[in-house]
């Protein structure tokens, strides 16, 4: 099994804690500050919480402490959100109570014109302290999904703002941008996607991408790893936790940012970050075996085929259709992505005749037409396929508009998906119930040709030679 480098050490008390410290605190609840206490008791934190800030007495119901110093019990985590005049200060303060883990949410360091001293300063901090350690600053917080550990203030991650519900499972976000990194989040959620991290870095004044990358490879909750990344001093590191994740059986997909003047610019601005010499990255990602996303939408889309679907064995992909309109224009878009659609073998083909219409073909894409849909369902075709050895990857092109056809199927399409790679491509909008069966189901839907060829074209690529 391959060793990561440069371990950042134990990390589970930051994304794990057992207590928090809330600094700079509010009762005034629609404000930044305002927010974190009140989101962890939405989310029924079962940890203590301590809020500190001189200016209280309580805040809803808790006892509020004028500093760390005066906290009572032991802190695993302080989330910093005082003005970023005072951070610095305060983070000394954790420094000499011996708070392991400071999480920095303000704003006003590297990212902006005066705040480069102040950062300095900061790092200085991180420095003499080195038993602390310190995300961020202009950091957006983290989400423990698995233990439902929210800590921070996006509306992603609270009832009363956005969040619908909390979909535990195998993919983590690390993000340089809090907003994208839980905007992807958001997005996994409304898809049916379980999710087990998000953490937000920020600036990085000490623990970075990476730290936390590295860290969760070796989490037993994460199988897929999803990063976003403006800039990294040494994107070397890269390839050390991609190569890491493979021996463990686990993936990384990666998009960055940051590859033209105007990107530069504005990465600096964000979160002062240098995106760094690009070909040095794309060698670190070739060598890792990490899997490049071109924007937000396929990273997640890569998530969800990576976390539902089986490691396929080859290129060659079977289609089985109830539209021969949606069927054509996949088979185009599955050519384009460097996919092979093999003709089916004579027998196989003879033995699909006898399941579909005259009208119907079983060439590859195998059509049924809609009216398989009476005579038994698109089960039989499928198993046939999977059987015949001639194909690699089942995808299923359908109408999810009406969940009956998965509720029909929906133990046939589970054994199915068991045992060897299968995608639904819906060419009409699924209904909410046609997503909520997929996700129970376990199967990876998408609502575009070109999309689901891309992700398909990702995962032989991800696992076979020459894919």
């Amino acid at each position: 099994m391959t060793a990561i480098e440069n371990s950042p050490g134990d990390l589970g008390p930051l994304l794990s804690p057992a207590s928090v410290a809330i600094i700079g605190a509010s009762a005034t609840p629609d404000i930044i500050s305002g927010l974190p206490q009140r989101i962890l008791a939405q989310h029924g934190y079962p940890g203590a919480v301590y809020p500190v800030n001189p200016r209280y007495d309580a805040i809803d119901g808790l006892r509020c402490y004028p500093g760390i110093e005066a906290v009572p019990g032991p802190v695993d985590v302080a989330l910093v959100v005082v003005n970023a005049e005072r951070v610095n200060g305060v983070v000394a303060e954790c420094g000499r109570a011996g708070v392991p883990f400071v999480v920095i949410i303000s704003s006003g360091f590297a990212e902006q014109s005066d705040g480069g001293q102040r950062q300095r300063e900061l790092r200085a901090l991180c420095d003499r302290f080195p038993d602390m350690r310190v995300l961020g600053p202009n950091a957006e917080g983290t989400m423990n999904v698995v233990d439902t550990i929210p800590l921070g203030f996006s509306p992603t991650i609270n009832y009363d703002r956005g969040l619908d519900r909390l979909i535990a499972g195998d993919v983590a976000v690390v993000a340089q941008s809090g907003g994208l990194g839980f905007a992807l989040f958001n997005d996994g959620l409304g898809r049916g996607l379980g999710f087990s991290h998000v953490v937000s870095t920020g600036n990085e004044v000490d623990l970075d991408l990476a730290d936390v990358a590295a860290h969760l490879v070796d989490d037993p909750a994460t199988r897929v790893l999803l990063l976003f990344v403006e800039g990294l001093a040494a994107p070397e590191r890269l390839a050390k936790i991609g190569l890491a994740a493979r021996a463990r059986g686990k993936l990384v997909i990666l998009a960055k940012v940051g590859g033209t003047a105007a990107g530069r610019r504005a990465a600096l601005a964000h979160t002062a970050h240098d995106p760094g010499d690009a070909a040095e990255f794309a060698r670190a990602v070739r060598e890792g075996g990490i899997v490049p996303a071109a924007d937000q939408e396929e990273l997640v889309d890569l998530a969800m085929v990576f976390s539902r679907t089986r490691a396929p064995a080859g290129r060659r992909i079977g289609v089985v259709t109830t539209s021969g309109g949606a069927g054509t224009w996949l088979a185009d878009d599955l050519v384009l992505a460097g996919l092979d659609l093999p003709v089916l073998s004579d027998s196989l083909q003879t033995r699909l005749r006898a399941l579909i219409p005259a009208y119907g073909s079983p060439v590859n894409p195998v059509d049924t037409t809609a009216q398989v849909l009476s005579r038994g369902g698109v089960s039989p075709v499928l198993r046939l396929l999977a059987d015949s050895g001639d194909v690699d990857v089942l995808v299923l092109v359908a109408t999810l508009a009406d969940a009956k056809q998965l509720e029909r199927e929906a133990e046939e399409l589970t054994a199915l998906a068991a045992r060897v790679p299968l995608v639904v491509y819906s060419y009409t909008r699924p209904s909410p119930r046609s997503m909520q069966l997929a996700e129970e189901l376990g199967i990876a839907c998408f609502t575009s040709g070109r999309r689901t060829a891309a992700a398909v074209a990702a995962l032989t690529r991800a696992f076979t030679a020459g894919g």
